[in-house]
């Protein structure tokens, strides 16, 4: 009978351990608080600092050539960042954690995919504050440099 009631008493234990009451934490949540970033058509929505940094890279710039406005001033949590590839119209964007590097914060890989000078667009990059994510602005997309 003693050992009955102990067994059940390690049975329940066990049972009621495995059973947590925290939230499974959203991976895509996470990130989204690191990083976030849209697609813009050249010339909508953004500031008038914004639009007078992207005219003057359309003017100056030649075809394939990266250019990046980094605006701290909408808060101190987030810094947006505009990344401009004369002559592309889609980006691929990507996070880059390495926990052993104490360092920075990450790195935000970005590669001018889809060739379009026609309907150019801009990208709008919205991350944390943090002086210590750099920016990589590549020719080459992050799958194809890790195949």
């Amino acid at each position: 009978m003693r050992t009955n009631i102990l067994i059940f008493i390690m049975l329940f234990v066990l049972i009621f351990s495995g059973c947590s009451t925290e939230e499974k934490v959203n991976l895509e949540d996470s990130m989204n608080a690191i990083i976030d970033y849209k697609l813009h058509e050249v010339g909508s929505e953004q500031s008038d600092e914004v639009k007078k940094w992207l005219a003057n890279a359309i003017l100056t710039g030649v075809e394939g050539q990266y250019f990046i406005f980094q605006d701290g001033s909408e808060g101190k949590d987030y810094m947006y960042s505009y990344v401009y590839r004369k002559g592309y119209s889609d980006y691929d964007v990507s996070f880059i954690y390495e926990p052993t590097d104490q360092s920075n914060r990450g790195k935000i890989h970005v590669t001018g995919t889809e060739k379009n000078p026609i309907n150019e667009k801009i990208v709008e990059i919205k991350s944390i504050n943090d002086l210590s994510i750099l920016f990589i602005l590549s020719d080459e997309s992050l799958k194809n440099k890790l195949e």
